[in-house]
């Protein structure tokens, strides 16, 4: 195993409530709240995942994950997504990004962690709305 932590299904659980309960308390800075709500979807997709497969740590979960490794132990949400709820009822879109290129949803955290402008803000927005759908989906079925 790489220099990951190895945590459980349960850790996962718990820091998808906890993010997600901070993220809906927070005001402030949209990109900071944006962050932590893709953290929290992050981690409610994993711990799901987990769950289906069989995992109850992260060691186990990485090893199961076969070709797919890469798409599911990282920050890809959309392949997540589209494991776990193959109808593809949320989709994620691309950001475009104001200097040029475009922002995937795997790298919205980095989007939001280092502050890269967009080309139009509603982009942003929009992928929030999809995400906070996507942790109230979660929170039906934890």
């Amino acid at each position: 195993m790489s220099n990951r932590i190895n945590v459980t299904r349960r850790e996962f659980q718990d820091s998808y409530r906890r993010h997600y309960k901070m993220y809906k308390e927070t005001t402030g800075n949209d990109r900071s709240r944006r962050l932590i709500l893709f953290y929290s979807v992050e981690c409610g997709l994993k711990s799901l995942l987990m769950k289906d497969l069989g995992n109850n740590t992260y060691e186990e979960f990485v090893q199961c994950c076969g070709n797919e490794k890469k798409e599911l132990t990282g920050h890809n949400i959309s392949a997540m997504l589209k494991k776990l709820n193959p109808q593809n009822s949320y989709s994620l879109r691309n950001i475009r990004l104001k200097r040029g290129g475009y922002a995937p949803p795997e790298k919205f955290n980095e989007l939001w962690r280092y502050g890269a402008a967009p080309e139009d803000g509603r982009e942003e927005e929009k992928a929030e709305k999809t995400l906070a759908k996507i942790a109230e989906w979660i929170h039906t079925i934890l």
